[in-house]
């Protein structure tokens, strides 16, 4: 490196002057002279030291404390960008769905929206997005795509940071809609024209945007407000004033994004400006339906290969439906989740394609071996007596990694059955209409918890399968089939089923549907009076043929539904490998997404060798020493005083503590120590006592 300047030491003293310095970084060759910026760059590798990879051939830290080969490490980054990118393009599929609805409404109201028919009023769509506000620039970004490729005109958005005041309003609208990046090339002189003659007028100037659309022929120019209840009230209402009165020269048209209610935006606004506009509404799905969209598309879909424990899914579900974060924010939560499973778990190396035996190592499988999956394994095995292969898998790995290979895709068969019968009983409840709705992620938090088999859902359905009249128990088929895979051994009994109960009802030959024996309509209650006491006695009511035979069918869908949610509703956390296919731990996701960043200072000050890693500061909690932070010491000093601390008290304590040192050094950190302290708002001066510091905040408050 090289220092271009110097230092005039004989009018500044170097001690109290510090000179800026500029440092040019060395050419290859040595000298300090600049590159032409046209010539290819070169990169300076040190003698016998390889290039350093690049940011996209990164891949994670190897673990088992650093044994683990650079290949296997690689092999879990390859498989999480691979599952991940699978996963990200379902959602973005979807998430561009759910807004498809308003996208085309939207487009539709600006295409027909005529500026004759609107009697010198601004067409004016109001979009009323709900509360998520994180998601309403996507949204606004899709309208504006799909406006910018229909109609032949801008479409601006602005947002709250953009407009200020009116001046820096206008001139941001006149930036982006003069800017056409969909120009045509023969249009250049036209352009460079309309270049010329805007550069006379001030970049506020409307007349610049006129300009531009009598250039271009543009037939709308649409103006989006994103966050309209950000905006100032009267600020908003000038500037729609003044975009009226330019209507007759430039086809505005505006969009207002509504987080609240129509009734709170038209508060806001003067009368004067609501009679400027003339418009429509427009409704957005709502926030919560979309987060159940997207995590079933996330975890219950069929090419899920990592799916989500109940603890964790069930905290981000809450802090999502609490707190009314952006689906966005869900999206990148679940993709921290997938990274923090193949960053911190060497055993997700299983998940790639085509593993082989020959790129494990022994440590591999000792960590196999100590999972509790593995141990409850290998106490079945021995419940059924198969010694030596209970044997086998603990001395051989070629015999452990054949039976993991073969367990993980038993793992994940399960858990897509799991699934299957979570959709199943979702769909079958939306058949009875049922009132206590519960919603498929609320089904699956349960299923994978283990608690949903033989619980009071599952029971309560199938009582009301027992009691369903036979146009009921049809929906109740169709539904369940549907949802199921072909191969699923339970469709073709329920066909069966199906068969038999179209042929029934059509040897009936009645109007009405068949009748369970189990149905409380098929029942009568008899009063009978005994010695002055009244009995009351249910009694079947006599039934046809065919509702006899109904009731055997009804009986026989009844025990096959129930066998099938006994087999496929089994807890996840008993299946080995579970460990390699579930995630479920909270600390990683909660440091990063809820961290607590009070306490992590106030624990790093009070105990810094737990963070430095050095031999010197190792002590209890409070214990104070000289080779400790300087920061940290007056930061336990500053611990034990009151509300008002004495600057000097507390430097006498400070140089008995780093006592020997030299005085004006030891002056010298701990005015850095004092200013650190005042920077994260522990202290701040006093003003009644010139010599005296405020103490702000106390450790655990």
């Amino acid at each position: 490196m090289s220092i271009k300047g110097e230092l005039l030491k004989e009018d500044h003293d170097y001690g109290d002057h510090k000179a800026c310095h500029l440092f040019v970084p060395e050419t290859p060759n040595g000298t300090s002279e600049p590159r032409s910026s046209k010539r290819r760059k070169l990169t300076k590798t040190a003698p016998g030291r390889t290039p350093s990879k690049s940011a996209g051939e990164l891949t994670f830290q190897p673990l088992f404390g650093g044994k683990e080969k650079p290949e296997l490490a690689q092999y879990r980054h390859e498989t999480y960008k691979k599952l991940w990118t699978q996963r990200e393009r379902c959602i973005e599929s979807l998430l561009a769905g759910i807004n498809a609805k308003i996208v085309d409404s939207a487009a539709k109201f600006v295409d027909h929206a005529v500026i004759e028919e609107y009697n010198g009023k601004l067409p004016t769509g109001l979009i009323v997005a709900g509360p998520d506000i994180a998601s309403h620039g996507l949204l606004f970004e899709q309208i504006a795509a799909r406006i910018r490729g229909e109609c032949n005109g801008p479409a601006i958005i602005i947002t709250a940071g953009e407009a200020p005041n009116l001046k820096t309003a206008l001139k941001n609208i006149t930036k982006k809609g003069t800017n056409r990046s969909h120009a045509l090339d023969d249009e250049g002189d036209d352009k460079e024209y309309t270049l010329q003659k805007a550069a006379r007028n001030p970049s506020y100037d409307l007349q610049n945007l006129h300009d531009h659309v009598q250039t271009h022929k543009v037939r709308k120019v649409v103006i989006a407000f994103q966050d309209s209840e950000a905006f100032d009230g009267s600020l908003l209402a000038d500037l729609i004033t003044l975009l009226s009165s330019w209507l007759n020269r430039i086809p505005f048209v505006l969009m207002f994004g509504i987080a609240t209610s129509e009734e709170i935006f038209h508060d806001k606004l003067s009368r004067t400006a609501i009679r400027c506009m003339r418009g429509e509404m427009f409704d957005v799905e709502q926030i919560e339906e979309c987060l159940e969209q997207v995590f079933n598309q996330a975890l219950m879909g069929p090419e899920t290969a990592l799916w989500l424990g109940p603890k964790l899914s069930s905290m981000l579900l809450q802090r999502q439906r609490n707190d009314v974060q952006s689906i966005q924010a869900f999206v990148k939560s679940l993709k921290y989740a997938y990274m923090s499973h193949f960053y911190a778990n060497p055993l997700s190396v299983f998940m790639a394609d085509e593993i082989k035996f020959g790129l494990l190592q022994p440590e591999h499988f000792e960590a196999l071996r100590n999972l509790s999956s593995f141990r409850s394994y290998a106490e079945e095995l021995l419940h059924d007596r198969k010694f030596d292969l209970v044997r086998s898998l603990l001395d051989n790995d070629e015999v452990l990694f054949a039976a993991l290979i073969r367990q993980v895709h038993l793992c994940r068969q399960k858990m897509l059955q799991l699934l299957d019968t979570i959709a199943v009983i979702n769909s079958i409840r939306s058949c009875f209409g049922v009132r206590n709705h519960l919603s498929r992620s609320d089904l699956y938090i349960q299923a994978v918890a283990g608690e949903l088999n033989g619980s009071v859902i599952v029971r309560d359905l199938s009582l009301l399968v027992r009691k369903a009249s036979s146009d009921t128990i049809t929906q109740v088929l169709d539904a369940a089939i549907s949802h199921l895979t072909s191969t699923a051994p339970v469709v073709e009994e329920l066909c069966k089923f199906k068969q038999e109960l179209v042929e029934l009802f059509d040897s009936s030959k009645r109007d009405r549907p068949l009748r369970s024996e189990h149905n409380i309509q098929n029942e009568t209650i008899r009063t009978t009076v005994i010695a002055q006491k009244v009995e009351l006695s249910k009694h079947k009511s006599s039934l046809s043929g065919q509702d006899v035979a109904y009731s055997r069918l009804v009986d026989r869908i009844h025990s096959t539904l129930e066998s099938y949610f006994t087999e496929t509703l089994s807890c996840p956390s008993d299946l080995f490998p579970h460990e390699i296919l579930l995630y479920d731990h909270k600390s990683p996701y909660k440091e990063v997404f809820t961290p607590k960043p009070r306490h992590a200072i106030e624990r790093s000050l009070s105990t810094p060798h737990d963070y430095l890693g050095c031999n010197c500061c190792i002590g209890e909690e409070g214990c104070l020493s000289s080779t400790q932070p300087t920061t940290a010491i007056l930061y336990q000093l500053y611990l034990e005083t009151g509300s008002l601390i004495n600057v000097s008290d507390l430097w006498s304590a400070f140089y008995a503590i780093v006592g020997g040192e030299d005085g004006e050094e030891c002056s010298e950190r701990e005015a850095i120590a004092l200013a650190e302290l005042k920077y994260m708002g522990m202290v701040k001066y006093s003003r009644k006592k010139t010599d005296h510091l405020m103490k702000l905040a106390w450790k655990g408050l």
